[in-house]
């Protein structure tokens, strides 16, 4: 057990109707892909470095899935599929197929240059979706010797978005675009050996979303009942003591309230840190930063200062004690118990779907046709892109990495969450024999929604917190 957790027990007197928190294994990953050390962060490169490697480690992914489905005897009526090494090669009556990245041209998506021209460049983004309802966005393929339009009925029934890298096979339909019949995702990726050895009834505690403000008693009694239920002083038979770490995956505080002054998010960051400290006498903590919390807003989002919180949580901080309270990256990558999981704070799946669901307009009303097993279809492509944010950084912000690209996957997680969402749901992905959990987590501060997570059997329970 963790010093500080053992000596908290030491001095808490002897209840004979105390019950045992399970203990849950963790391996620590020696590199975080997500980390960005301060002293050697450089913000003077372009992005284009970051497309040339994500082409460039994808490309070869692709070619090998494509060889396998279009091999040397495949032929469209009648004729031999060749491979083309760039997209400008393509020539009219051949069939063929090719590789590139994907870019789209959507009427709403936002556009950098006019931002900086009519002086609005790092304003909020109100942008509802990009994509346009009537049809007029376009889908093209490009490498570094240009871009092809993509087009034909195949196009309109598949998600694409700017980043992905995938092959695509057809036709020359005129000069400059090309008919799509077939699309070629990457190559599985391998995937560690399920773990056997799992404790049984072993769960973690999954949250997004807790959006403290003290302006919103409503929220405070929700988090009080949540602090409540963690401490096991609300009865709901043994699933308390069997949870051995809450994850809390960004969007504890709403930063929206500091636009009232920096006093109102000062006073919500003291009562998350009250929180915090309550709830770390019982339980380890991971805390993921999220949109709305004091820290960078481009991706990977790096860990909450410990600025941010008074001395309450000092002695959390000492390296003795890293193991109990874990600020923790966004994305971030962990193994518990065996289990490789991934998580995201949910910037990446909202961006995506600005994308793919056009917001319907009725006069002044919008709907957008916005459902969780969208949200799941989402999840699943960037699983099959293994690209966690594609869309970074054309319509979202990210670090400009010259030599790296920490979004693209080189193994499948077993778990894969993404927070902040607009519902739960779960999905279990089969991928030739690999399987994957998906797991969507609703905001707390407006669902009152915690999530059981079943180590061993990776089932989900849900804990709703009314008031």
């Amino acid at each position: 057990m963790d010093a500080l957790l053992q000596k908290f027990n030491e001095k808490r007197p002897i209840d004979s109707e105390a019950e045992t928190r399970t203990l849950v294994v963790e391996n620590e990953r020696d590199v975080n892909d997500f980390e960005l050390p301060a002293a050697s962060r450089d913000y003077d490169a372009q992005f284009y470095h970051l497309y040339e490697h994500r082409l460039k480690t994808m490309r070869e992914r692709v070619r090998n899935e494509c060889f396998d489905k279009w091999d040397d005897d495949f032929k469209l009526n009648g004729k031999p599929v060749v491979m083309k090494q760039k997209v400008l090669d393509i020539h009219a009556g051949q069939p063929c197929w090719a590789i590139g990245s994907i870019y789209c041209e959507m009427k709403y998506k936002p556009n950098v240059l006019e931002e900086v021209i009519n002086d609005t460049y790092a304003a909020p983004d109100l942008t509802k979706s990009y994509t346009d309802a009537e049809g007029t966005d376009e889908i093209m393929l490009e490498d570094e010797s240009g871009r092809v339009l993509l087009v034909g009925d195949y196009i309109k029934k598949t998600p694409f978005v700017t980043g992905t890298v995938i092959g695509v096979l057809g036709m020359e339909a005129e000069a400059g675009t090309f008919q799509v019949l077939d699309i070629c995702y990457p190559t599985p990726l391998p995937q560690a050996p399920f773990p056997k050895a799992v404790q049984n009834n072993v769960k973690i505690a999954l949250i997004s979303g807790l959006g403290i403000d003290t302006t919103s008693p409503g929220r405070l009694l929700r988090v009080q009942l949540l602090q409540d239920l963690l401490l096991g002083r609300m009865s709901i038979g043994e699933q308390i003591s069997n949870i051995g770490k809450l994850v809390i995956l960004g969007n504890s505080v709403d930063a929206a309230v500091g636009e009232d002054g920096p006093g109102v998010m000062i006073n919500c960051l003291e009562e998350f840190g009250k929180f915090l400290n309550n709830v770390l006498q019982s339980i380890p903590v991971d805390l993921m930063p999220g949109p709305k919390d004091p820290s960078d807003k481009s991706l990977p989002q790096q860990p909450l200062h410990k600025a941010l919180f008074k001395d309450s949580l000092t002695p959390y901080f000492q390296e003795a004690n890293k193991k109990i309270l874990k600020m923790v990256t966004n994305p971030y990558k962990f193994n518990i118990e065996g289990l490789d999981i991934l998580a995201v704070a949910g910037q990446n799946i909202d961006d995506i779907c600005k994308y793919v669901i056009p917001y319907q307009t009725n006069g002044h009303d919008y709907k957008m046709e916005d459902t969780v097993n969208h949200r799941l279809d989402l999840m699943e492509c960037t699983i099959r892109w293994q690209t966690l944010a594609p869309t970074a950084p054309d319509t979202l912000w990210t670090y400009p990495y010259k030599e790296d690209d920490p979004f693209i996957l080189n193994e499948w997680p077993h778990v894969y969450i993404a927070g902040n969402q607009p519902n739960f749901g779960t999905r279990d992905l089969n991928m030739k024999g690999k399987k994957v959990k998906l797991i969507s987590l609703p905001e707390f501060s407006s669902t009152g929604s915690i999530t059981l997570l079943d180590l061993k059997t990776l089932d989900t329970d849900i804990i709703n917190i009314e008031i």
